[in-house]
């Protein structure tokens, strides 16, 4: 599973490699700081713009689910609209999003107990109080992974894999995911753990992991065009990257500070927080795809005003997120 590690150790991000990319202000002073890594590629796969050190590795936790869900189709999987695109979700747990989930795994012949991602309570607020209130307690449906689960097991059902071992690093199906991540960011897996959700996580660099969501955004058209028809099924109705794709860019979060966005052009942009928050790594994202023209000022103001985090003095606004890009 991991190549020698001296080799990854030195390929990982020091201090230095970060550069500051926005401050939260309060009151007319700086109170936080964010630093981080990112990656702009033209449709050729080209680093074009960058912040930091764009050629250290990352694990790009659920920003990759566009990939995953691409092996997924190569195995067989044959799902349309909304449960494909939650198959590439975050979701957060509404009953809208777990119905998606049932629908996959009974259209399998399977279900949940099936998957094998850990219980959670809905992400969205209103759902898990109502859950709450009902009485009921975590479940596997409600983990924001489950569509990429339900997915992984339908396209087992549709290969002929085994469903048990689905999540092993050798099976059949996670080989398929290498051989995508591989293909579409230009690089070798060097290292492979396993992601909060237990499925086998990868590192790849931002400059690849923004070649690979270009990539898929230009080629995978099924996919791309069923996520951004149901932005709402890829995380949730105001979600960080349901709000971008609401303007027609595919946008995908990752934990610990990550997102991505592809255009239908060709490019990606990858961006990594240094301190694994995601409050600036969308507006990141977006200032670099802005200043080299590649979306309006109108898109750029809306999507700023929409995703800019606002310091509150009770209920006056006194200070916000500020992009430093």
């Amino acid at each position: 599973m991991t190549h020698a590690f001296d080799t990854v150790s030195a390929l990982l991000p020091k201090p230095l490699d970060f550069v500051e990319v926005a401050v939260l202000e309060r009151g007319g002073i700086v109170e936080s700081r964010h630093r981080g890594i990112g990656a702009l590629v033209d449709p050729e796969g080209k680093l074009i713009d960058h912040l930091g050190s764009a050629k250290r590795l990352i694990y790009a936790r659920s920003a990759v689910k566009p990939l995953q869900v691409v092996a997924m189709r190569r195995a067989g999987l044959m799902l349309e609209g909304a449960q494909l695109a939650v198959s590439a979700a975050s979701h957060q747990g509404t009953p809208q999003h777990i119905a998606l989930v049932e629908a996959i795994l009974s259209g399998a012949g399977l279900g949940p107990d099936a998957l094998q991602c850990p219980v959670a309570w809905p992400g969205n607020a209103a759902a898990r109080a109502e859950a709450q209130a009902k009485g009921e307690t975590e479940t596997r449906l409600a983990f924001n992974c489950s569509g990429k689960h339900a997915a992984f097991l339908a396209a087992s059902v549709a290969a002929g894999f085994d469903t048990e071992t689905y999540l092993n690093a050798d099976h059949p199906l996670q080989k398929l995911v290498e051989q995508v991540i591989e293909e579409y960011s230009g690089e070798k897996i060097l290292h492979t753990t396993i992601d909060g959700c237990g499925a086998p996580l990868h590192t790849i660099t931002v400059e690849g992991l923004a070649r690979a969501i270009a990539k898929f955004t230009a080629t995978d058209t099924d996919v791309v065009d069923a996520m951004l028809a149901n932005p709402w099924a890829v995380g949730d109705t105001n979600s960080m990257d349901a709000l971008v794709m609401k303007h027609g860019m595919v946008a995908k979060i990752g934990a610990e500070g990550v997102f991505v966005i592809g255009l239908k052009s060709g490019h990606g942009v990858a961006v990594k927080i240094a301190d694994g928050s995601l409050r600036a790594a969308p507006l990141v994202a977006l200032a670099l795809l802005h200043r080299n023209q590649l979306i309006t000022d109108t898109a750029f103001g809306e999507l700023k005003i929409a995703l800019a985090v606002k310091s509150l003095g009770g209920s006056q606004v006194v200070g916000e997120l500020k992009l430093v890009v």
